[in-house]
């Protein structure tokens, strides 16, 4: 005769309970290998860079580390720009961009798309210099305006965001951002401090582009007659200026370039969608000198990158609504 053994079965709710305590300690480990430890450091620090240059999503990085932590990484990456452009070396002369583009339209001015292994976008490029401005957009209460409305009240060939805004002191639909910063117009000041020195993104009459650090009074000696503060540089007279490919993050970006002839190129990266992640700052900056650009800066990104071609929006906007902007780089018809 057999005798029957009594096995004991753990309940269900035991058994749960360790597979998710294992699970608990295994994503736990899993995360603190990949936060505090340096063996995905080059994962560690894009994913930081890229959370920490978005204005809503700053959490996917503070949830891991301390802000100390935070700051050793992205002091990593910092981009120095201590060069000036030399305007003499552009010499305002029009000449075929190093990268074909779609025909070139009565008004000297063409579009194609571009892609690179994580990022779509588009670049235009401008022949006639003398046709690119840099305008205000500020209300007189402080608002900023869309591009669409930009676009619309002046009929503007293109249209591109410029400078960026500070989302501890504004909202995300408003451009009072400007008042932090440094906006020339026509050689008046509308916005800064005279006597500080700015790292400028500026315009001659002529139509070149100035990159470097002025004042006021610098600036208006240097030729300048209308600038906004912004960066950083992403080549100034031919030298690249970012050094590190991660550097910035997957976001979605705007910059404008400049060749030695004048041509301009004005940019556009899409971002934060599946179709395309978004570009690092040194992605543009090759995007910039494969055009043959000798002067490029980064403008504001993210939910601001935005740019209008014959009055139609070119890019997906990552946000999928357009912001009320304080300025904006735009070609005359």
């Amino acid at each position: 005769m057999v005798r029957k053994t009594n096995k004991k079965v753990k309940p269900l709710w035991k058994k749960l309970t360790i597979v998710l305590a294992t699970l608990i300690f295994i994503t736990s480990s899993a995360l603190a290998i990949f936060f505090k430890t340096d063996v995905f450091a080059n994962q560690r620090d894009l994913w930081v860079q890229t959370a920490m240059n978005t204005s809503n999503h700053k959490w996917l990085a503070r949830s891991f580390l301390s802000e100390n932590e935070i700051n050793t990484i992205l002091a990593k990456y910092k981009v120095e720009n201590t060069s000036k452009s030399n305007s003499e070396a552009v010499s305002l002369s029009t000449a075929s961009p190093k990268i074909s583009t779609s025909s070139t339209d009565e008004n000297n001015t063409s579009i194609k798309e571009i892609s690179g292994s994580t990022y779509k976008g588009y670049v235009v490029t401008i022949k006639d210099p003398s046709t690119v401005k840099l305008v205000n957009t500020l209300t007189s209460s402080g608002g900023g305006t869309k591009l669409s409305d930009t676009v619309a009240n002046n009929s503007y060939k293109v249209a591109l965001n410029a400078a960026g805004f500070d989302f501890d002191r504004a909202s995300e639909s408003t451009g009072d951002q400007a008042l932090d910063s440094l906006t020339i117009i026509d050689g008046k000041l509308l916005y800064g401090d005279k006597d500080t020195s700015y790292q400028m993104i500026g315009m001659t009459s002529e139509g070149k582009l100035v990159l470097g650090d002025y004042t006021y009074q610098e600036a208006i000696d240097a030729g300048i007659d209308d600038a906004i503060s912004f960066g950083p540089y992403l080549l100034v007279n031919g030298e690249k200026q970012v050094t590190e490919k991660s550097t910035g993050g997957y976001q979605p970006r705007t910059a404008i370039g400049q060749a030695a002839d004048g041509t301009f190129f004005f940019v556009v990266i899409e971002g934060r969608s599946s179709s395309s992640v978004g570009a690092t700052l040194y992605d543009l900056q090759e995007i910039m000198e494969n055009l043959g650009a000798v002067n490029a800066t980064n403008l504001d990104g993210g939910g601001s990158s935005e740019m209008y071609y014959d009055g139609e929006l070119v890019n997906n906007l990552s946000n999928g609504k357009e912001r009320e902007l304080p300025n904006a780089f735009v070609v005359s018809k």
